[in-house]
């Protein structure tokens, strides 16, 4: 062995260690064997920074762990589109835009052309560190969410058909819709939970048109959607009307409780809630009031795009107090058309590059919950803005 390795070499290792191109499990190991230590690196002070001490500054501002920070690196090494980065890192997105200010001022990362890349001093830093492309082994058929939309065909094709004149969602109720074959797979999971057929079901806020997507089935015995946004209910209700769904309609702001009659009526609940933690807790007290008791059961969407792993901890919390148990999480089960307001977000002017994306990126996780026991009498007013932007991003 040469006693010392070609700066070509060196190079050509620090890439395939980084990148993990086409390299087997042992590759990156047998590389950094044969080529000896280096005393010739282009920064040799990248070896020395710490990922923990770039995480503490950030921590100033926004709750990010050294684990967020390695995570970025991955997306990085993965994708250059922005859009793909933000959806790989798992934290906010305001998180990541101090995160990205942080390592550019290390001079770790760069914007050219619009793309997002390390610099070579920041792919030395994760060769380093042996940080590498993140790997996607999510089944490419039901796109990870473990359901089998196909038994239900028919009604997918009638429901795209329905959902191509719903109302365009606006950034007033913080809307957002997920795709149309998203809608159908969150009807075929209550229905395969057990917690559709034959049984009353109520939708808290309904721009993924889940009342119509479920009535389609003819499964559940009673549909109940309440909404704040009349367009939204004028449409459910024609829709209803034309295809004898007998949805039932009804108009109610969040931030106080539901009406006597509706509260204990339900056995099963669906919604999507704002990501501000009043906003949650608003939607999900209201959400476990309409249930009969236990045994009963519900499902939401919750996102990393907008919330911290703290904040996921304090809903669970609050979940748990209620008398209910978490007993599904189905990672990016959930996936969102892109929605029309995207450039008056406040996290819009604090990104590295500023593109609209090409394809869907936002996504959330799938939750389901069940009763354990009766979570007590929901009393309390939230007279706030729930669609804080501010905290919704934390």
């Amino acid at each position: 062995m040469v006693a010392k390795a070609s700066l070509d070499i060196i190079y050509l290792t620090t890439w395939v260690i980084a990148s993990g191109v086409k390299q087997s499990p042992t590759l990156a190991g047998r590389l950094r064997q044969l080529v000896p230590p280096r005393d010739d690196k282009i920064y040799p002070e990248a070896e020395s920074m710490e990922l923990r001490t770039l995480a503490e500054r950030v921590a100033e501002k926004f709750p990010v762990r050294e684990r967020d920070l390695r995570r970025t690196f991955e997306a990085l090494l993965t994708t250059d589109n922005l859009w793909e980065v933000l959806d790989l890192t798992d934290i906010p997105i305001m998180t990541f835009c101090e995160v990205w200010k942080e390592l550019a001022q290390e001079g770790l990362v760069e914007v050219k052309d619009s793309s997002l890349r390390l610099t070579p001093k920041g792919r030395e830093l994760a060769a380093f560190l042996e940080i590498t492309p993140l790997r996607d082994f999510a089944c490419p058929r039901c796109k990870g969410r473990g359901i089998e939309i196909e038994p239900l065909k028919e009604v997918a094709e009638k429901f795209k058909a329905i959902a191509r004149s719903r109302p365009e969602a606006i950034r007033d109720y913080d809307q957002g819709y997920v795709l149309e074959e998203v809608t159908v797979a969150r009807v075929a999971l209550m229905w395969q939970k057990g917690d559709l057929a034959g049984l009353n079901l109520m939708v808290l806020g309904d721009d993924d048109l889940v009342s119509v997507a479920a009535s389609l089935t003819g499964a559940p015995k009673r549909v109940t959607v309440i909404d704040i946004d009349e367009r939204l209910l004028d449409f459910i209700q024609k829709v209803s009307d034309k295809e004898g769904l007998k949805i039932q309609v009804l108009k109610h702001d969040l931030r106080y409780p539901l009406p006597e009659e509706l509260q204990g009526a339900f056995d099963t609940f669906i919604t999507d809630p704002t990501e501000s933690f009043k906003g949650m807790k608003a939607f999900l007290s209201r959400s476990l009031s309409c249930l009969k008791g236990p045994g009963s059961a519900g499902y939401f969407g919750f996102t990393r795009r907008e919330a911290s792993l703290k904040k996921w901890q304090a809903i669970q919390k609050f979940l748990l107090e209620k008398g209910a148990v978490i007993t599904d999480i189905i990672d990016d089960f959930n996936v969102y058309a892109n929605w029309p307001y995207m450039e008056s977000m406040r996290a819009w002017e604090h990104l590295p590059a500023r593109a609209l994306p090409q394809k869907e990126w936002y996504k959330s996780a799938h939750y389901r919950i069940e009763l354990l026991e009766k979570p007590g009498p929901d009393t309390e007013v939230f007279p706030v803005d729930l669609y804080d932007e501010e905290t919704a991003t934390v």
